[in-house]
C-alpha cells in the first residue's frame, strides 16, 4: 500500500505550466516555485527574450530541479501574436491608456486562456488555469488614480468565473478549472522607486490591512500552486484574495 503523504496533493509533475507575465516579479517567482513542485515552465512576456542574467536564473533553476523552463515573446494583445505562442507551447489615464491597460490585463488574459483551453480539448486532457485578478478588483487604491486598472482586474474576476462555467462541464471534454488569484500590495523592484519618493504612500498602504506591512513576491507562490495541483481539484470559479485583510475593513 502506498504511503500517503499530504505534501503529495501539491506535485505538480507531469505537468507543463503557462505563465504570462513571466519577466515580472511575480513570475520568475513563480518559475522558482512552480519547478520546486515539479512542473515544466513555459514564461510568456513582450521582449524578444530575457535578459544574460534572467537567462542564467532561468538555467539555474531549470538544473537545480531537473524540468524544463523556456521562454516565448509574445504580445498578448495581438490575437496573431498569441495564437503564434500558443502554437510553439503546443508543439515545444488617456483613452488610449485605459484601452491599452484593458487589451493586456483582459483581452490578453482571455486570448492566452483561450488559446490554453483549446490546446486542452483537443488532446482530450483537464486542467487548471490560474488568472492573476488584485485586491484592486474589489477595492479602491488609495492615493493613487488607477481606475483602468481597477476596472481592469475587476474584469478579470468576472472572466474566470465565466469561463470556469463555459469549460467545468460542457459534456464533450473534460473538465478544465479557471480561478483567480487577488494579492494585495507588493514590495517589487518596481514598487520600491515609488515608496522612496513617496515614503507617505507606502504608510498609506500599509496601514490599510490587519498586518500593517507589505507582502512579498514569495508570500503568493503557495496560492498559485494550491490552484493548479489536486489540492484543490473542487476549487473553480474562486479568487483566492491574500490581501492582509485589506478588504475586509
Amino acid at each position: 500500500m502506498p504511503v500517503y503523504r499530504p505534501e503529495d496533493l501539491f506535485r505538480l509533475d507531469g505537468r507543463t505550466v503557462v505563465v504570462t507575465g513571466g519577466l515580472g516579479s511575480v513570475g520568475m517567482g513563480l518559475v522558482r516555485t512552480l519547478s520546486y513542485y515539479g512542473a515544466d515552465v513555459i514564461l510568456v512576456d513582450l521582449l524578444p527574450s530575457p535578459s544574460e542574467e534572467t537567462c542564467e536564473v532561468l538555467k539555474t533553476v531549470a538544473s537545480t530541479h531537473k524540468r524544463e523552463v523556456s521562454y516565448i515573446s509574445c504580445d498578448v494583445t495581438s490575437e496573431e501574436s498569441v495564437l503564434d505562442a500558443f502554437k510553439k507551447i503546443e508543439s515545444t489615464a488617456s483613452i488610449d491608456n485605459f484601452r491599452k491597460i484593458m487589451e493586456i490585463n483582459v483581452t490578453g488574459t482571455f486570448l492566452c486562456a483561450r488559446a490554453m483551453a483549446r490546446i486542452m480539448h483537443r488532446q482530450k486532457v483537464s486542467g487548471s488555469i490560474v488568472m492573476f485578478a488584485s485586491m484592486s478588483a474589489t477595492n479602491v487604491n488609495k492615493g493613487v488614480d488607477t481606475c483602468a486598472y481597477n476596472t481592469s482586474k475587476s474584469a478579470v474576476l468576472q472572466l474566470a468565473r465565466s469561463l470556469a462555467a463555459e469549460w467545468g462541464h460542457d459534456g464533450e471534454h473534460p473538465p478544465i478549472r479557471v480561478n483567480t488569484v487577488s494579492p494585495g500590495y507588493i514590495m517589487t523592484p518596481m514598487t520600491r522607486p515609488t515608496f522612496e519618493e513617496f515614503p507617505e504612500l507606502q504608510k498609506l498602504w500599509q496601514e490599510g490591512n490587519m498586518l500593517g506591512r507589505m507582502s512579498t513576491v514569495d508570500e503568493h507562490q503557495s496560492s498559485v500552486v494550491f490552484l493548479l495541483s489536486d489540492g484543490s481539484s473542487y476549487v473553480t470559479a474562486t479568487d483566492l484574495r491574500a490581501d492582509a485583510g485589506h478588504c475586509s475593513w
